[in-house]
């Protein structure tokens, strides 16, 4: 098995960037194709990627379970039953739990572009739009909003496809949307104004300009606006998705250069930024925050990193580096992170806090597990320059307690302890140390 183990190994670093074995993985699979963004299931039991199918990862062992055909990546709607996706120009419903797919909404004429569920009510938006096949490029000026329970159209909310300013004839296209407010109140629409898609102007002219329009739900009056950045032939920063907050007042997103900004909605104004990159023109490849709104995970797929920021402090905790990573999600127990390089889906530790992260103090107590992989007994050491109480013990990638190994106060500040794993099923675990007030954990793997 361990030969086996090596064999895989060397065959990985050669299809798979070198970042990806750098990193501390609880494990990484080939996917059918590259994702168009990841995530986790509610109870954390599933990895889901986003591509041209809903592929499902069981969590714990890195197997993919079952997977449903798609066209554009969804979300879940408000009580968080179903999976709202499209496939073949038409939204369906998926309940990720029975795994059943529920149809009975009516086929659009266009294709239908990037899902956005409300988290008050039963509703999700969703534009719609083809391509232009002289000069392959997307159009689509059309949100609509629909009911999940009836199954139809509610209403729309339209833009003006192209108008004049500077002389030139500009192209309005929708960009990115989502709903904002504890209600759903409000929407966002990210719009990109160009002007180099309709009159073959000299490059130096060309100009892209990136808004944030903040429309009332119910009327559709717009009640805010922000202008972004702008895009040059010199400078071209691109624009990644937005991320609203959890307490939905507040959204972060790559405002400008090597910036995530955050803006709160009800005062209107930007209030903190956290600074990814020195440098002025670095799109983020994609942000998320974990669930509680205190941390930050930013990609760079063109700069190769990986960086996770505190956002009450504005300070890097922990980054990779050397890396084309994509897409990037937190588990619900902030304890995971999944990310994707290419076709590959790569999940390991969040590194946020002790109590779920191997690596941030263990090795000043030399906490080991031998061997690693192991079969049947494993020997846990570490030592100490305290004699406080500890509790040793097992838990899996969900966070779940699988075993008591020891408790109670040390004697030897020395620590050696043999343990049976022989009942556990394969997968990756971890070894929690509970020293005093501090926590150290380590990874290893059940054969």
């Amino acid at each position: 098995m361990k030969n086996l183990l090596l064999i895989l190994l060397t065959i990985l670093s050669v299809v798979l960037p070198a970042s990806a074995i750098e990193i501390d993985t609880l494990w990484y699979r080939t996917m059918s194709s590259g994702a168009r963004d990841v995530d986790f299931t509610p109870d954390d039991k599933y990895v889901i990627a986003w591509n041209n199918s809903i592929e499902f990862w069981e969590v714990q062992k890195g197997v993919m379970e079952f997977s449903v055909p798609t066209e554009v990546a969804g979300d879940y709607n408000y009580t968080e039953q179903y999976l709202v996706f499209a496939k073949d120009s038409t939204p369906k419903l998926l309940d990720w739990q029975t795994k059943e797919v529920i149809e009975g909404f009516e086929k659009e004429n266009e294709n239908i572009g990037r899902i956005r569920t409300a988290k008050s009510k039963n509703e999700f938006m969703a534009n719609t739009f083809h391509i232009n096949t002289k000069s392959s490029t997307i159009i689509g000026n059309m949100i609509y909003f629909y009911d999940i329970e009836s199954k139809r159209k509610v209403d729309s909310l339209s833009f003006v496809k192209q108008f004049q300013k500077d002389g030139y004839k500009w192209k309005r296209t929708i960009h990115d949307y989502d709903y904002v407010g504890t209600n759903d109140e409000i929407i966002y629409v990210v719009v990109d104004d160009v002007n180099d898609e309709i009159d073959n102007i000299p490059p130096q002219w060309r100009k892209r300009h990136y808004f944030v329009h903040f429309y009332n739900r119910e009327t559709k009056e717009l009640v805010d606006s922000v202008y972004s950045f702008t895009n040059t032939n010199e400078k071209f920063g691109g624009f990644n998705n937005m991320q609203v907050m959890n307490d939905r007042s507040k959204i972060a997103w790559n405002h400008r250069g090597g910036e995530i900004n955050f803006y709160d909605i009800t005062e209107r104004n930007f209030y903190s930024k956290i600074i990814f990159d020195e440098a002025d023109y670095v799109p983020a490849t994609n942000i998320d925050l974990s669930k509680d709104d205190s941390k930050l995970v930013v990609t760079n797929q063109h700069t190769t990193f990986l960086k996770i920021f505190d956002v009450k402090s504005n300070t890097l905790i922990h980054e990779y580096t050397k890396g084309s990573f994509q897409n990037s999600s937190f588990s619900d127990n902030n304890e995971l992170l999944i990310t994707n390089i290419g076709g590959f889906l790569i999940l390991f530790p969040s590194h946020i806090n002790t109590s779920s992260v191997e690596g941030t103090n263990y090795n000043q107590l030399n906490l080991t597990v031998t061997p690693n992989p192991a079969s049947n007994n494993i020997s846990i050491q570490f030592s100490t320059a305290t004699n406080e109480s500890i509790k040793l013990s097992i838990i899996d990638l969900l966070g779940n307690e699988i075993g008591i190994i020891d408790e109670g106060n040390i004697e030897n500040q020395n620590y050696s302890i043999n343990y049976n794993i022989s009942n556990l099923a394969p997968a990756t675990y971890f070894i929690r140390l509970e020293l005093g007030s501090e926590i150290f954990t380590k990874k290893f793997i059940k054969e």
